[in-house]
Parts: structure tokens; C-alpha cells; sequence
């Protein structure tokens, strides 16, 4: 359990970073595509060279489940990103995620949330309802946009926990599931936003975008092999931290309201991710 922690901290990180390197003004949206596209670049290297899994009948609606979700998180994303800032955008999305998760484990695998998942959801929307309505020049976020990212997180966390749980390799488990994804927001992105990503594709800063992205996910399916989706979840979610300190980086403002809203926020991830003691 102990490795499972680390693990999902490790990813945590990884995909904060990620995050900011595809949080470029204009091109978020084919950003995005593009760290997922480069992603599973290095995931089938990985599964060529070190995985000798296979694919079986079994694992199939979980890794559909989980490309679904890809395919919705990475679109909602980059429209979030294109009408709000990382702080927030970044925050909200991963905190509303901590929320959607649960009900999914109990009607996936039966996991019923504890008093403290409970109290932690409380304190997540509370953060949400204070991180709204910023002032001229503050920070600010997309709600719907925001919101439906979040939910795809909780989707995809679902999937990969489901397909690890029925026997896939972490490696061929991401290998389907964003198998899945590319294809479908190839076709749903629009032209425009598919002429950008050949040349994202040769930019020094995507291709540590693509990597750390792959990692971050491997990462989190090493941990899903060993606890449940919601804990990991949780503890995978301190990357709200980092991403807030890369976001002062790019120079974003919040105000005091917003702090507060973030700190709230910190709280309720804390508090999620309080659920691996138990």
C-alpha cells in the first residue's frame, strides 16, 4: 500500500507537468491531442520492448471504458484550458473528480466511501463555490468545460482500475485505452486544430509534455494494481499543489477569495487522500 502511495504521488507530479508544458496560449486545445498522441508513442515502445502481455476478451469493456474517457477528458481539457487558467482549471477538475469517483466504485466494485470521503466531498464543493465569480484581471475558470474534465478523470480512473483488476498489464491497459482515444479526437477536434499538431509534435517542450504524460499514467496504473481507484485518486491529486506553484510561474493571479477557495480545495484532496491510511 505504502508503494502504491509513492506511486500515485510520483504520477501526481508527473502530471502536473505535464499539464503546464500543454498550457500554451492558442494551442491548448492541439496541445493536448498532441501530449496524447506523443504518449502513446513512448507507451507502445514501452509495450514492444518490455511487456508481453496480451490482449483478452475480458479486458476489453474496461479499456473501452477507459478510452471513452480519455477521449472526453483530453477534449474537455483543452477546451478548459482555451477559456480559463491552469491554477483553477487544473484545480477544480482534479478536486469535482475526487467527487464523480465514488459513486463509479461503488457501482463498479462495490467500494463504499468512508464518513471521511464524505466530509472530503463537502469540503471540495465548498472550494468550487469559492473559487468562482473572479474579479477584473483574476484568475478564472470555464464551469461546464471544467466540470465535464473532472467527471472524465473519474471515468478513466474507473476503466484502468477494471481492466488492471481483470488481469491487464499497467503497459498494455494504456496502450488500449488511449488506442481508443486518439482516433476518436482525431476525428472530433476540428481541421484547424488538427493542422497544429505536426509541428507541437517536433517542439522540444511537447516531447517532455508526451513522456511525462505516459509516465504519469503508467505510474497510476502500477498503483490501481494494489488499491482502490478513490484512494488513489485522492493521493494522486497533491499534483493540485504543483500545479498551482507552475502556474504563478506563468504569472497567473488569484485573489484572496480564490486563495481561499484553493486552500479549501487542498483540504478536501488532504482529506481524500487520508483515505489510503485507512
Amino acid at each position: 500500500m505504502l508503494t502504491a502511495f509513492w506511486l500515485a504521488l510520483l504520477s501526481g507530479f508527473a502530471h502536473a507537468l505535464w499539464n503546464a508544458l500543454a498550457k500554451t496560449p492558442g494551442r491548448e486545445r492541439a496541445a493536448t491531442l498532441t501530449a496524447l498522441i506523443l504518449s502513446l508513442v513512448a507507451a507502445l515502445v514501452r509495450w514492444a520492448t518490455t511487456d508481453n502481455a496480451q490482449l483478452e476478451p475480458r479486458h476489453l469493456p474496461w479499456l473501452v471504458l477507459a478510452g471513452l474517457g480519455e477521449a472526453t477528458y483530453v477534449y474537455a481539457l483543452g477546451m478548459a484550458y482555451a477559456r480559463g487558467d491552469l491554477a483553477l482549471t487544473y484545480t477544480v477538475s482534479r478536486a469535482t473528480a475526487l467527487v464523480f469517483i465514488w459513486p463509479l466504485s461503488l457501482a463498479a466494485f462495490h467500494t463504499v466511501p468512508s464518513w471521511l470521503a464524505g466530509g472530503a466531498t463537502l469540503l471540495v464543493t465548498l472550494g468550487i463555490v469559492l473559487t468562482r465569480k473572479p474579479g477584473p484581471g483574476e484568475a478564472h475558470w470555464h464551469l461546464g468545460w471544467t466540470l465535464l474534465t473532472g467527471a472524465a478523470v473519474a471515468l478513466y480512473h474507473t476503466g484502468y482500475k477494471g481492466a488492471v483488476g481483470s488481469g491487464a498489464s499497467p503497459v498494455l491497459a494504456f496502450v488500449g485505452a488511449i488506442s481508443l482515444a486518439v482516433p476518436l479526437l482525431v476525428l472530433v477536434v476540428g481541421r484547424d486544430v488538427r493542422a497544429q499538431v505536426p509541428r507541437l509534435m517536433r517542439e522540444p517542450r511537447m516531447l517532455a509534455a508526451g513522456l511525462l504524460c505516459a509516465g504519469s499514467f503508467l505510474l497510476m496504473l502500477e498503483a490501481l494494481t494494489t488499491a482502490e481507484s478513490g484512494r488513489i485518486l485522492g493521493v494522486r491529486n497533491v499534483s493540485v499543489g504543483f500545479a498551482l506553484l507552475f502556474a504563478v510561474g506563468l504569472g497567473e493571479r488569484l485573489d484572496r477569495r480564490q486563495w481561499l477557495g484553493m486552500l479549501v480545495l487542498f483540504a478536501g484532496v488532504a482529506a481524500f487522500g487520508l483515505e489510503q491510511l485507512y
